[in-house]
């Protein structure tokens, strides 16, 4: 398929906003300002910090190879080859993410890549989770899901805002789960690294978003696990791979603890865990279910490959090959993001990473296609009244 061609309607399951720098300054009360984020720089590093601690630190320079910003030089575009395989020099890209900040921008930067509508996660609000103080946490989720649903509102039919959930307090969950989904959010954001998600005091949870509709979101880094668990030759590699540990640990504890299983309307959705490695999670879930059956408790309705197969849902990028995934877990698994406008995303080349995935995946059908690139995320972000805007791209591509 061609990078001009008509395309089945592009959604992108995982994708971020960035919020003023004094959001949670500005509006936390006195009382709290000790849990405030907010971001500072030096001469060589990013830093975020949650009052006067250091939360996160990154170099300046992270993401220059492949946004552009810090030189002058566009990113080649890695698909211009000739029949040797050797680049083309006139097929350099402008890589800069301009709609970072900008709304108006943002809306071009989509155009540009091909994208109609995005889930958005926070940027400063990623440190969420890491703010160990109850009151402190759960105010300053509320001041990010106000700021988050005002500031996406002329982009309303295109930005989907995930609403994040304090989980320090169950109770709290619940409460801002109610307010968020009122207000019109079409998902709520848990936490990674919570080591309890087996415990049935999630249920009203999993009750209120499965009768409600709305699907709950886990974003790769977003709550409390170690991000950089290995130091030293390999690191990086390390652990940016074992990133998807962390969907595997909480499926496990959600499908082996029951929770999914009492709650079969309630649907979870993993972004930036990558997605291929799911079939495997499904078929040792099954081996270990019946081989172990004495010890396993509680006993489910479903196997747990089921339980996967009807509520678990994960995201895909440049892991195209995932697409196979969807012969041991079904099509409905899996949906597209772009991370923008993050470096290890697919702006601006999404267009030709679809085509990877069409060229990868000739034993797919378009149905397969239009499913994982928008009609999926239709079915889970029911609010977002993406689903007629999916059938009738899927109609127009019928007809062309």
């Amino acid at each position: 398929m061609s990078s001009d061609a008509l395309r089945p309607y592009l959604f992108s399951c995982d994708a971020h906003i960035a919020e003023p720098p004094d959001l949670f300054t500005s509006r936390l009360p006195a009382d709290l300002q000790q849990w405030a984020i907010h971001g500072s720089a030096d001469e060589k590093y990013r830093i975020v910090m949650i009052g006067d601690q250091e939360a996160l630190k990154v170099k300046l320079n992270f993401h220059s190879h492949k946004t552009g910003q810090g030189d002058d030089g566009p990113q080649q575009d890695r698909s211009c080859t000739d029949d040797k395989d050797n680049f083309i020099s006139d097929c350099a890209v402008d890589t800069r993410r301009r709609g970072a900040r900008d709304l108006e921008l943002r809306a071009a930067d989509m155009d540009r890549d091909g994208v109609d509508a995005e889930l958005v996660f926070p940027s400063l609000g990623l440190m969420l989770p890491r703010i160990p103080d109850r009151d402190g946490q759960r105010e300053s989720c509320k001041v990010y899901n106000d700021w988050a649903w005002e500031y996406c509102a002329p982009l309303r039919e295109r930005l989907i805002p995930a609403a994040m959930i304090p989980c320090i307090d169950l109770d709290d969950a619940l409460e801002e789960c109610k307010r968020t989904v009122a207000m019109g959010y079409a998902a709520l954001c848990l936490w990674e690294g919570m080591e309890n998600y087996n415990d049935p005091a999630w249920d009203p949870i999993f009750a209120f978003a499965g009768e409600n509709d709305v699907p709950l979101v886990f974003h790769t880094g977003v709550g409390t696990t170690g991000i950089r668990a290995l130091r030293g030759p390999g690191s990086a590699m390390f652990n940016y791979t074992r990133q998807m540990n962390d969907a595997v640990d909480i499926i496990a504890a959600l499908v082996a603890g029951g929770v999914l299983d009492r709650n079969p309307k309630a649907h979870i959705l993993f972004a930036e865990h990558s997605a291929g490695w799911l079939w495997g999670l499904a078929e040792r879930m099954d081996e270990i279910y019946e081989g172990h059956a004495p010890v396993v408790h509680p006993k489910l309705s479903r196997k747990p490959s089921q339980v996967i197969r009807d509520q678990v849902h994960c995201a895909l990028q440049n892991d195209v090959g995932s697409v196979a995934t969807r012969r041991g877990v079904g099509i409905d698994a899996l949906l597209f993001a772009t991370d923008y406008p993050h470096s290890e995303g697919t702006f601006p080349f999404s267009r030709q990473v679809v085509d990877r995935m069409f060229a990868e995946n000739a034993d797919a059908s378009m149905e397969d296609f239009v499913a994982v690139l928008g009609g999926n995320a239709a079915k889970l972000f029911k609010r977002a009244n993406l689903e007629g805007k999916v059938r009738e791209r899927a109609r127009q591509l019928n007809a062309a």
